[in-house]
C-alpha cells in the first residue's frame, strides 16, 4: 500500500498528533475556567443582591431602621439613632447647585466637601 492510498481522506488518522492532544486539553480547560467564572459571577450577582434586599432602608453608619422625611421638595432618609442623613443624587444636586432660594445651604455643603475630600478644616493648618 503506497503513502498516498493510505492518507486518503475517506480513511480516518490511526492516531492524533501531540498538538491535537494538547489543543483539546487547552479548549476543555479554557471551557471549564470559563464556566468557573460565569458561576463565580453569578454567585457574585445573587449575594449582591441578597445584601441589598438586607440591608436596604437602614442606616449605614449604624444599621438602625431609615425614616423618610421631606426636603426642599424632595424626600431623604434620616436615621433616628445618629440623625445621619442620606440624599438621593438628585436632592443632592439640587441642593448643592448656587439657586437664589439656598445659597446659604449650598455654601455649607460644598464646604463639607472640601474638607472631606482634602482632609482640611477651612482655618485650621495641618501640622507638620
Amino acid at each position: 500500500m503506497s503513502e498516498f492510498t493510505h492518507r486518503l481522506p475517506h480513511q480516518p488518522w490511526s492516531k492524533p498528533s501531540r498538538n491535537e492532544d494538547r489543543y483539546f486539553r487547552e479548549e476543555e480547560f479554557r471551557k471549564r475556567m470559563e464556566a468557573a467564572r460565569k458561576r463565580e459571577s453569578e454567585r457574585a450577582q445573587e449575594e449582591r443582591r441578597r445584601w441589598l434586599e438586607a440591608h436596604q432602608g437602614h442606616c449605614p453608619h449604624c444599621g438602625s431602621r431609615l425614616e423618610r422625611i421631606t426636603v426642599d421638595d424632595g424626600s431623604a432618609e434620616q436615621c433616628p439613632s445618629c440623625f445621619g442623613v442620606w440624599l438621593d443624587r438628585a436632592l443632592f444636586d439640587r441642593l448643592t447647585h448656587p439657586h437664589a432660594k439656598n445659597e446659604y445651604l449650598t455654601g455649607i455643603f460644598r464646604g463639607i466637601l472640601l474638607q472631606w475630600t482634602t482632609g482640611e478644616v477651612r482655618g485650621v493648618t495641618p501640622k507638620s
